[in-house]
């Protein structure tokens, strides 16, 4: 099953896991493009480096966790002040305004009043500020249209990412990277898988489990990693540094006696 033209650079560029079925071979062929998550000052000096309109963005993305494409398509009516929500009634997907993702993603997610603010502020700077309007609007389309995701990430998300010190692989640093930061933040605190579901809005919970695991794996490396340093920290010898490549570690041909 082939991708459309473009999607799947359009998918890879936001940080995206996608699978196609190989045509020659019939057998499954898996491109995993995992975004990285980044710690809070990272997202901090990330926001930093961002003009007004794409900081206000990647804000809204870092604390809902709404996709990419359900951001583009926001209109100043879809925040509703009284109930502290974002209605989520549309979604921009290769250049196109269609429905969300699935009934999950319809659900409306929290605006705290610390986002309202920023929101309200970027209301403020902004040319298109009717009920109608997008929130975040192309200049270039004169506001009827929002700007291209890929183009985001590559023109100023990347590059302010870099100048932020974030050390990606290439191509997975995007949009996604704050909604799985979001995820781990909210696992390293102990909230309710329930309610992290809920705000993540995954239609399963078990997409939601699998986030807890990873979590819990990277927990339980750093737990035993400051147990061999406090075990190790009295001895005279050195000890070997740990290994980030295991990839350029030599292979054992023998016991130290």
């Amino acid at each position: 099953m082939a991708l459309p033209p473009g999607r799947s650079r359009f998918w890879a560029t936001c940080g995206v896991t996608f699978k196609f079925l190989h045509s020659a071979t019939k057998s499954a062929v898996s491109y995993v493009l995992s975004p990285p998550t980044v710690t809070l000052p990272q997202v901090l000096d990330i926001f930093d480096n961002l003009d007004l309109m794409r900081r206000t963005m990647v804000r809204t993305d870092a604390a809902t966790a709404l996709r990419v494409s359900e951001i583009l398509a926001l209109m100043w009516k879809d925040l509703d002040f009284v109930a502290q929500l974002i209605r989520v009634r549309r979604a921009y997907v290769y250049r196109r305004f269609g429905a969300p993702k699935s009934k999950a993603s319809r659900a409306p997610v929290p605006m705290h009043p610390l986002l309202t603010a920023h929101l309200l502020a970027w209301r403020q700077e902004t040319l298109y500020t009717s009920d109608e309007d997008l929130i975040f609007p192309s200049l270039r389309a004169r506001g009827t249209k929002p700007p291209a995701a890929n183009m985001l990430v590559a023109d100023y998300l990347r590059v302010a990412a870099k100048k932020a010190g974030v050390v990606a692989p290439p191509r997975t640093f995007g949009f996604q990277t704050f909604r799985r930061t979001l995820a781990s933040v909210l696992v390293k605190m102990k909230v309710d898988p329930k309610l992290v579901q809920e705000m993540l809005r995954h239609q399963n919970l078990k997409t939601t489990l699998e986030v807890y695991a990873k979590a819990v794996t990277e927990d339980k490396l750093e737990a035993q990693g400051m147990f061999l340093e406090m075990l190790f920290s009295g001895r005279k010898a050195v000890e070997p540094k740990p290994v980030k490549d295991l990839g350029k570690t030599a292979p054992v041909t023998g016991l130290v006696q």
